[in-house]
């Protein structure tokens, strides 16, 4: 295993820079996932540490080696592609034992790893089938146990879910998380995937036009978004976003906005809070922090607003609710058994313990 690690690495094809001073480090055999949308550079970043790209400018190690100018077959990783790249033509042993083969390891270790990773991914029965005799989630795994009999020192994973269907995914994600608890080899994942990247990173480097706008667990990044960006990528529905301005009454701080008046609690109103008082601001609120004046039991006051039903998603477990703020979008997430229908008014209970508000002007979190 090793720890990777990328100094200010930037790429350009032409005058467009696809990935912009890329700075991280990926601890020995932590589970890192790269996430963002289309064209972040996320893809370009996972190649330029496999080697199938070229650093335009910086320095990528591989344990302690700067692995640059290394070919990347020499380079100890196994990268695991989105449509597997599985020879047709080639059984399962033979498609897992190629590289091996390639690298002239005797026949007898060949053997040996090929049945242990079968063994390992559950397809120790289907050895001798073709990938077209395979389920998709089959050969995920042969390319999986392709990547294993390796042993490499990094695995690096590009989308390898995106094709399978939504409930095999979800199983996947499982199989993964369990298979790097018993490897512990050290991995990077890209995906455009939120849930993916919550769900099977230690940590998560969230990207956006080349550069990453945020890099810690995905529990901080949830939690404390570093900016807009990031606060609307992370979270299914997305966070809400509204305008409004800070305002200060006898004492108390107050987040003003069309249709609603929201008392900011004491202990959210840090000095940095304090110094917007007056100023313009982005209030998020993610739809789980909005309620219903019924369901909490509260008077009306500093945490409440009206609000009028638009739309509602019943999703079994839980329902969507779109309604309208005084012109404003609100997404709440809210108890499926609610009796709540378009057309109804509503009054909204906002948890401010929970809220997070943005200067307006470069997006970043103030709290």
């Amino acid at each position: 295993m090793a720890e990777v690690v990328l100094k200010e690495v930037t790429k350009k094809f032409g005058n467009f820079t696809a990935v912009n001073r890329v700075s991280l480090q990926i601890r020995d055999g932590e589970f890192v996932v790269l996430v963002g949308p289309s064209g972040c550079g996320k893809t370009t970043t996972l190649r330029m540490v496999a080697g199938l790209e070229d650093a335009t400018a910086g320095d990528i190690f591989i344990g302690d080696r700067r692995v640059n100018d290394v070919p990347p077959k020499d380079r100890d990783i196994a990268m695991v592609f989105q449509n597997y790249a599985l020879y047709p033509h080639m059984d399962v042993y033979n498609n897992m034992a190629f590289g091996l083969k390639l690298r002239k390891f005797p026949k007898k270790e060949i053997d040996q790893r090929v049945r242990e990773a079968a063994e390992l991914l559950g397809i120790a029965d289907k050895l001798k089938s073709k990938p077209r005799e395979l389920s998709g989630g089959q050969r995920q795994r042969v390319a999986l146990g392709r990547a294993i009999v390796r042993n490499p020192k990094v695995f690096l994973f590009d989308e390898p879910l995106s094709n399978l269907d939504a409930k095999l995914r979800v199983r996947m994600r499982a199989e993964l998380a369990e298979l790097h608890l018993r490897l512990k080899t050290t991995t990077v994942y890209v995906t455009h995937d939120q849930v993916e990247a919550m769900t099977l990173g230690h940590r998560v480097a969230v990207m956006k036009d080349g550069v990453v706008m945020q890099y810690d667990d995905p529990q901080a990044i949830y939690d404390r978004p570093a900016n807009m960006f990031v606060a609307g990528f992370i979270g299914s529905p997305p966070m809400n976003f509204l305008n409004a301005r800070l305002v200060q009454e006898g004492g108390q701080l107050f987040v003003q906005g069309k249709g609603f008046n929201l008392q900011v609690p004491p202990e959210r109103a840090t000095a940095e809070v304090r110094a917007y008082a007056g100023k313009e601001v982005v209030f998020g609120l993610r739809p789980e922090d909005v309620r219903t004046l019924d369901t909490v039991r509260e008077p009306q006051g500093a945490r409440t607003f009206p609000a009028k039903v638009r739309v509602r998603e019943p999703l079994g477990d839980e329902l969507i609710v779109y309604a309208d703020c005084a012109g404003e979008e609100i997404v709440a997430k809210l108890d499926p058994h609610l009796p709540i229908q378009p057309g109804q008014d509503v009054t909204f209970v906002a948890a401010m313990e929970r809220m997070h508000l943005f200067d307006k002007q470069s997006e970043q979190a103030i709290v």
